[in-house]
């Protein structure tokens, strides 16, 4: 899940060379670029986009101005065989291995969602977006519209970085709440109901199983479904996100 402004700074040449999450603020990417001698660095909406940046650099230089980047990027190099690994066993066994999320923009009030879907040596990717909606119905859509584009039953694994829809859905708290007339307790309705009703409907067409995976922490899948999701927030001709009663 993610707003739509720049998330990541990599400061490659400054005071103190690194990744950043912030821009202001004490210690933050400005101080250690601003008034320094020829500094190099970059903010970016994605990791993804920021690692690829920095792989952009030959490794000597990383070494030699900034040796922590260098450590940095043999990390990543680590983490994302290890998801690769994860996955690749699902796919092995035969299952479909989907990864999703969606995305908000406060100020113009679009959100969008990014699938992919893997089925063996098959990938599909799959966006979408609407205005006059929310983060969570992103991310609550994004799993519908890739369970939608099954062809048959499956067995699924879902990976979000929702806790929102992997709670309500692995805990059986949707259902409960269906099952309460979509009620979470005695005065408060549950929200987003609409959605919730077609995405427990496509589960029973499959066997689904839904794992979170932590945002933006190395998962190459799931970076690149923030940039689809991202991507299609921006289109100009998004429908408006009607919500049944």
């Amino acid at each position: 899940m993610s707003s739509k402004k720049k998330q990541y700074y990599i400061v490659v040449k400054g005071r103190n060379p690194g990744v950043y999450t912030q821009w202001f603020g004490k210690g933050e990417a400005a101080e250690q670029v601003e008034g320094f001698p020829e500094a190099v660095y970059k903010s970016f909406y994605t990791h993804e986009e920021a690692i690829n940046w920095l792989k952009s650099f030959p490794k000597e230089t990383l070494l030699e101005v900034a040796p922590n980047l260098a450590t940095y990027l043999d990390t990543y190099a680590e983490t994302t065989v290890s998801t690769g690994d994860i996955a690749n066993d699902l796919l092995n066994s035969g299952k479909v291995v989907m990864f999703t999320d969606g995305c908000f923009d406060s100020e113009s009030g679009s959100g969008g969602y990014g699938v992919i879907l893997k089925h063996r040596d098959r990938t599909k990717e799959i966006s979408g977006g609407f205005r006059e909606t929310t983060n969570n119905r992103m991310e609550i859509r994004a799993c519908i519209e890739g369970l939608r584009a099954l062809k048959r039953p499956s067995e699924v694994v879902i990976f979000s970085d929702s806790k929102y829809v992997v709670d309500s859905m692995s805990k059986g708290w949707v259902q409960r709440w269906k099952d309460q007339g979509w009620m979470r307790n005695e005065k408060d309705q549950a929200e987003n109901s609409d959605l919730w009703e077609q995405l427990l409907e496509l589960c029973n067409q499959h066997r689904v199983e839904f794992r979170w995976v932590k945002g933006h922490n190395h998962t190459k899948e799931n970076e690149r479904c923030d940039q689809l999701a991202s991507e299609a927030a921006k289109r100009s001709d998004l429908p408006i996100d009607r919500r049944s009663p």
